[in-house]
């Protein structure tokens, strides 16, 4: 997605982009909560995510058969090496974030992979030349107090399941932080190829990744009842088509403060999904630390007037 321009405001568009926001963020929120009632392995609901989403794409949205849209559907080789590399990054980011799902839940293990805003940032900082600003390392500190308030306290007494999902979902913000600038790039050099065909190419690229390394782990690849189908069917079709869509076209229509404030609905409604479907319980230290993460993490993605459209949701 471009960035928005200098020319555009939600106030000569009215409300609709806002609204699309709302929508997307809420709609996405969704994620974590398809993966915890899927009856699969979280590596093999990672490919039926991937490879759902591009049969939806392909059918109803790109129909790169039709006369005069397969040349357009083919991107120049640099641009799709450069898919293809982000869609390592986001094979990786998948498999680890749905660990992470299954091993702390749905709350955590969004807010955990939402860290990615602090990665990109510092990306930006020593390889783009982006200046950070004041916001950025506010909202670093926030965030980290806001971690520490959530899981220092007990620490020492959650066994190592939980451990490992608290890494599998900072692992997984950096592999998605990787994914966000090579897909960047991919969309800068894009040309005339649309936005939707490098999404396909995306979800791909994911589908190899994903088939060639999930069975390696012992994972069954295949759902085996029709209520499995159902729910990775709805997961492809909400969290990879239907989010992706919404909110990639209307980022660019809203200032960056916004775009944040709006993209923070994502971790907070999971944390609500947790609570009201999973009996999640929050303490008062826990809500603290989830407000003070929520805080940073809005700081970073609002910083300064650097541009979002690289900035994807889950």
């Amino acid at each position: 997605m471009n960035a928005a321009s200098s020319s555009t405001s939600p106030a000569a568009s009215g409300n609709g982009p806002l609204l699309q926001m709302l929508l997307g963020a809420s709609v996405i929120s969704s994620s974590a909560v398809f993966v915890r009632w899927v009856g699969i392995g979280p590596g093999a609901s990672a490919f039926w995510r991937m490879a759902l989403a591009a049969a939806i794409l392909l059918l109803l949205l790109g129909q790169p058969w039709r006369p005069g849209r397969l040349r357009a559907w083919r991107p120049t080789p640099r641009v799709l090496g450069l898919v293809m590399l982000s869609a390592v990054f986001l094979a990786f980011d998948l498999w680890m974030w749905h660990r992470s799902i299954v091993y702390v839940g749905v709350g955590l293990s969004t807010l955990l992979a939402n860290f990615q805003v602090f990665v990109l940032a510092g990306a930006g900082a020593l390889f783009l030349g982006e200046r950070a600003g004041w916001k950025l390392w506010v909202g670093l500190s926030l965030g980290l107090v806001g971690l520490a308030l959530l899981l220092a306290p007990g620490w020492e007494h959650m066994d190592a399941r939980f451990r490992l999902g608290v890494f599998f979902g900072l692992a997984a913000a950096l592999a998605y932080g990787g994914f966000l600038l090579a897909f960047r790039a991919a969309q800068a050099r894009r040309g005339e190829a649309p936005n939707e065909a490098l999404q396909w190419w995306l979800c791909l690229g994911c589908v190899l990744v994903l088939g060639a390394t999930v069975p390696l782990g012992g994972e069954n690849m295949w759902p085996q009842t029709a209520h499995d189908w159902l729910i990775l069917t709805a997961y492809a079709a909400i969290a990879q088509v239907l989010g992706w869509l919404v909110i990639g076209r209307a980022m660019p229509l809203l200032p960056a403060g916004i775009v944040g404030l709006c993209l923070l609905l994502q971790p907070l409604l999971a944390y609500v999904w947790d609570v009201l479907i999973f009996h999640k319980q929050l303490g008062g230290l826990e809500l603290l630390g989830i407000a003070l993460s929520l805080a940073g993490i809005f700081l970073g993605l609002a910083r300064g007037d650097q541009p979002l459209f690289s900035r994807k949701p889950r």
